[in-house]
């Protein structure tokens, strides 16, 4: 009975901590008895693991801004140096460069360095995840890998950021070719090249002068023939939804299913900062937690403003 009201007490205590998990109530050293008093326990830890539970959150990603224009800067160099970059094919039939390794090595590198408090899901290595680690980087090292390889300029390097519910918070977006930045920091609005966004109405929406951004296969799942504008192909999933947020006649964009957290979470955070949305064709939220261990999306996606998804969405056939 002892036993029982003393773990009783213990567990109130925890729970009250919060955030204090076993890891930061013993990160100097400390050991921690299961049972000493909870008021024995709360006296000792709480002034330190309050220090420690803050730097184990992620406030700012401002740090990895530069990083990702270095990236981009290495991948430019590349693919200038070449005429048509070398390229193999992943099991799912989808491009792979020697770049997009050595590209992907220096973010992670200089991921870990900077905030090793978090996870890290990468389009071209495995890594097992923790889960006693409250953030998940997402990293695409070149989003457009196949017009990258070509020469074309339609390519990005892309960064996000998902907290411990898996949401995006923050993310970077560099493409080297267009000469374009975007960056959502934690709890603030996307920025273009250093600028505020002002989210840009549709002009016409729905007309003949309006486009909507599609992905290379869209056309195999989805019957585009009401559509009265342009469909525009990029080459780029992740510039393909980050388009509608600063573009004001692009109405929305269209992605066929079987891409990946990397492809989404950098560009969903730039769009959930000024309100826009990223989801399911039918309406349903994307749910990270079945993505973070690298497996595709099973259905279209489409992304935009809520009125223009809405309205996309009511012209729009599937096959």
């Amino acid at each position: 009975m002892v036993h029982r009201e003393k773990m009783d007490k213990f567990m109130e205590t925890r729970q009250a901590l919060g955030q204090f998990d076993a890891i930061a109530l013993t990160a100097q050293g400390h050991a921690l008895d299961l049972f000493t008093d909870p008021a024995t326990i709360y006296a000792t830890y709480s002034a330190e693991s309050l220090r420690i539970g803050d730097r184990m959150q992620i406030k700012s990603i401002s740090e990895l801004v530069e990083p990702v224009q270095v990236a981009g800067a290495m991948a430019l160099a590349e693919q200038r140096r070449v005429a048509i970059v070398e390229r193999s094919y992943k099991p799912d039939g989808s491009i792979l460069t020697q770049v997009d390794k050595k590209v992907e090595d220096y973010l992670v590198d200089q991921i870990l360095g900077l905030y090793p408090q978090a996870n890290i899901v990468a389009e071209e290595t495995s890594r097992p995840l923790d889960p006693g680690k409250a953030y998940t980087f997402a990293i695409d090292p070149i989003d457009g890998t196949d017009v990258f390889s070509l020469g074309m300029p339609t390519w990005c390097v892309s960064v996000g950021l998902l907290d411990g519910d898996l949401q995006p918070v923050a993310g970077i977006l560099f493409a080297p070719r267009l000469d374009l930045l975007m960056f959502a920091d934690v709890g603030r609005k996307a920025t273009c090249d250093g600028c505020e966004i002002s989210v840009p109405r549709p002009v016409d929406p729905l007309s003949g002068r309006s486009s909507v951004m599609v992905s290379s296969r869209i056309h195999r799942w989805l019957d585009l023939k009401d559509y009265p504008g342009k469909a525009r192909c990029l080459g780029s999933a992740v510039l393909h939804f980050a388009f509608p947020l600063i573009y004001p006649t692009v109405d929305g964009s269209l992605q066929h299913r079987g891409v990946h957290i990397w492809d989404l979470a950098g560009a969903h955070a730039l769009l959930r900062s000024h309100g826009l949305t990223l989801e399911y064709l039918g309406g349903e939220p994307i749910d990270y937690a079945a993505l973070v261990d690298g497996g595709p999306t099973t259905d279209e996606l489409i992304a935009g403003s809520a009125g223009e998804v809405e309205s996309l969405r009511g012209i729009l056939s599937r096959y």
